[in-house]
């Protein structure tokens, strides 16, 4: 097909997809600040680049991309290694330094909307449906997984959720917000979109609270002494090809995961 993306599709070829692979790819992502050196919309790119290239690996259609997610305030953990006083109230990446605030929805907005996009997808006929978030948030992942179980007992589809990013040679999925891996898709994607040079020079380093730029480490609850993004994960190193190869091997994955989910029950 010349493209996979439904909104590009004529009803017949929709039909003719469905007969032959029933599976729908619903990319999710958010406009979300990402650092002053990447766009709002890096979340939603990655995910919708990620579907498009599995569903050419896996056959199905990618339904259009929802710019709509949510996140919740910061523990006091994650706030201290971030470098805030513990009692900050902080929701998501929306630090007291950035120049614009992310438009976060509700959680129960969220699942509202996406409990209707996936009642949508079902009732057009696809037994598949893989929800690919590139917005990382406990929250959003949680609301997903427990949608996805309301669907799969019904038996109406399968749902999947799935993230467009893959582990490390660790079997760590080692991906921060605004860092390396995501400074690096969107270089593949859209190299026009990144502004490196709004970061300081390395190899001064980037405080996590200057910048709302955080690696997985400090997620993790391993910050540096500084409070500084680590070395390993900083968006200055990022280059378009590891962004190409990442998201190749995230989509093989999907893809992989979709074949399967696809494959008739077997017979006890």
């Amino acid at each position: 097909m010349k493209t996979r993306q439904m909104q590009y599709l004529r009803p017949e070829e929709i039909l003719q997809e469905l007969r032959q692979t029933p599976a729908a790819y619903l990319p999710l992502g958010l406009l979300e600040w990402h650092g002053p050196h990447l766009p709002l919309g890096v979340d939603a790119f990655n995910a919708e680049t990620v579907c498009r290239l599995a569903a050419d690996e896996s056959g199905g259609l990618v339904w259009p991309t929802q710019y709509f997610g949510t996140e919740r305030e910061r523990d006091t953990e994650l706030l201290d290694a971030l470098g805030f006083e513990r009692d900050t109230y902080i929701v998501g990446m929306d630090f007291p330094a950035n120049s614009l605030p992310s438009p976060y929805a509700a959680e129960e907005a969220f699942a509202i909307v996406i409990r209707e996009q996936f009642r949508l997808i079902t009732r057009m006929g696809f037994k598949v449906i893989v929800a690919v978030s590139g917005h990382g948030a406990t929250n959003q992942l949680e609301t997903l997984k427990r949608l996805a179980a309301e669907f799969n007992a019904a038996g109406q589809a399968r749902v999947l959720v799935e993230l467009p990013f893959v582990a490390d040679d660790t079997g760590v999925m080692a991906v921060g917000h605004a860092s390396r891996i995501e400074t690096a898709v969107m270089l593949a994607i859209a190299p026009e979109t990144v502004k490196l040079d709004n970061l300081p020079a390395l190899p001064e380093p980037l405080k996590n609270a200057d910048f709302a730029i955080v690696d997985y480490l400090t997620f993790s609850g391993q910050p540096t002494p500084e409070r500084t993004v680590h070395d390993f994960d900083d968006p200055r190193l990022a280059t378009a090809d590891a962004g190409h190869d990442h998201m190749r091997r995230a989509a093989a994955k999907i893809a992989a995961a979709v074949k399967t989910a696809l494959q008739p029950p077997k017979s006890s």
